[in-house]
């Protein structure tokens, strides 16, 4: 839970902190506070300014106040959540659908239910990340999409294993296993052979900067897009990543980056100078493992 949330408190880093080498605000939360699940998988901030948490048997919202704690119907753990206006989209096991705040409460409402959709090959599905492009919802499990539009759904196999899908100025990058990253454009994937520097990795993010495209893998590091092809990240910090794995990153505004790692905390990169900043077990976490997204 602590290392998976610390990421939503990272976000109030000012650049005195660099300055002064002065370390953000970390608070962490127990499961004494929240009553649930050790493991918190994903989380999200609705428009009522509410986090909302994917973890694992329980959906928790948490108001800065208050903690609040429901379950899917079918008690299935929850992977991912996603807001989007006044809805919190959920994905689970065989099942996907939203969560709305009606009379001072969460209730549910599956878009799955009854659609045959987790049949056959499919039968063993688990929704790990949802996200929205071109006016469409997509729900991702690491075999299939299915693409909520206009009150219809419409599945779609991949045709190979993947991580995790990423939205680039509307354009969906599908991350293979070990098959190099791939474009989607509703119908057909289509490789990125430009990209054969990281062909063989497990990608844990994809994000652009400053009209830069950054690829962050798990075990090699960080690449940058340069012409037609991939470079290394010319930062002391990329030899580290290389040797602790990267499990998630994003950049916060133009200036910083963050990046989590498997076992060894969070980074936090002031990009104009380069210096960095690292927050672990000893000093601040209670736990050293950054989940992806």
């Amino acid at each position: 839970m602590k290392g998976r949330f610390l990421i939503w408190l990272l976000f109030f880093i000012s650049s005195d902190n660099f300055a002064q080498e002065l370390l953000p605000f970390v608070e962490n939360f127990t499961k004494t506070d929240y009553k649930g699940d050790n493991q918190v998988w994903n989380l999200t901030q609705g428009e009522d300014k509410a986090f909302y948490f994917a973890n694992n048997h329980y959906f928790l919202r948490y108001d800065g106040v208050k903690w609040e704690r429901y379950s899917l119907p079918n008690k299935t753990i929850i992977r991912s959540v996603f807001a989007h206006q006044d809805k919190i989209y959920c994905g689970s096991y065989n099942e996907f659908g939203y969560w709305k705040r009606k009379k001072g409460i969460m209730q549910y409402f599956s878009l799955s239910k009854g659609k045959n959709f987790f049949k056959g090959s499919s039968k063993n599905e688990e929704i790990w990340k949802i996200f929205r492009a071109n006016n469409k919802l997509y729900f991702q499990s690491f075999n299939e999409l299915y693409i909520y539009e206009n009150q219809t759904i419409r599945k779609v196999e991949i045709p190979f294993l993947i991580s995790y899908c990423y939205v680039i100025d509307e354009q969906i990058y599908v991350a293979s296993v070990n098959k190099g990253v791939y474009l989607f454009d509703g119908k057909q994937f289509s490789p990125l052979s430009k990209w054969d520097a990281i062909f063989d990795n497990v990608i844990h993010g994809i994000d652009r900067n400053q009209k830069s495209t950054y690829i962050f893998t798990l075990k090699n590091g960080v690449f940058v897009e340069q012409g037609n092809g991939l470079t290394e990240w010319q930062h002391p910090l990329n030899t580290i990543l290389k040797k602790e794995g990267i499990n998630a990153a994003q950049f916060y505004k133009t200036d910083q980056l963050v990046i989590g790692t498997v076992s060894n905390g969070v980074y936090i990169v002031q990009l104009k100078t380069g210096k960095y900043i690292k927050i672990d077990r000893n000093n601040g976490l209670s736990n050293n493992t950054i989940l992806n997204p």
